[in-house]
């Protein structure tokens, strides 16, 4: 992870898995995260009723910092329905990802929202699973920052992955 804000939201999801055992959306409590709320989304898998074999991404909680980042409410709409145009193709696979190998995933990329374009977002998505088995949340922090504010953080990595 390149900055510390995603370390430390990663350390807290972290202390909330038993073992191997995933956390569930209860284990996450707003009080600890006061900070980074209004970064913060809960996402929900759902399969498509007309297409059994594509899972759509449902944002059933969206921080308030995403009103200002996409002019809009996201609370409420799929991934796909989004101002992105074609991240929304990026989005859809980092969260197959994330449900599909039940891992955390981060990086960083530049996001097409009519507000964000010469803007940095650094990313994380983390699963939650309220039996254990199944991947029924993703938990979602990103931190916004102007582009070349983000220079300097990545200089020193090997890799970058958008």
């Amino acid at each position: 992870m390149v900055l510390p804000q995603q370390r430390e939201f990663y350390d807290y999801w972290r202390s909330k898995c038993q073992g191997e055992r995933l956390p569930t959306a209860d284990d996450i409590r707003p009080e600890d995260l006061l900070a980074q709320l209004p970064m913060i989304t809960l996402t929900e898998p759902v399969i498509s009723a007309n297409a059994p074999n594509q899972t759509r991404y449902l944002y059933r909680l969206a921080g308030t910092g995403f009103w200002r980042f996409y002019g809009a409410e996201i609370q409420g709409c799929y991934v796909d329905e989004l101002p992105i145009g074609c991240r929304a193709d990026y989005w859809q696979r980092v969260l197959d990802m994330v449900v599909a190998n039940r891992r955390p995933y981060h990086g960083v990329t530049k996001p097409n929202t009519p507000i964000g374009s010469h803007m940095a977002q650094f990313w994380l998505r983390l699963p939650l699973s309220s039996n254990g088995d199944r991947i029924d949340t993703i938990l979602g922090y990103d931190y916004i920052a102007p582009l070349e504010k983000a220079i300097a953080p990545l200089a020193g990595q090997q890799k970058v992955y958008a």
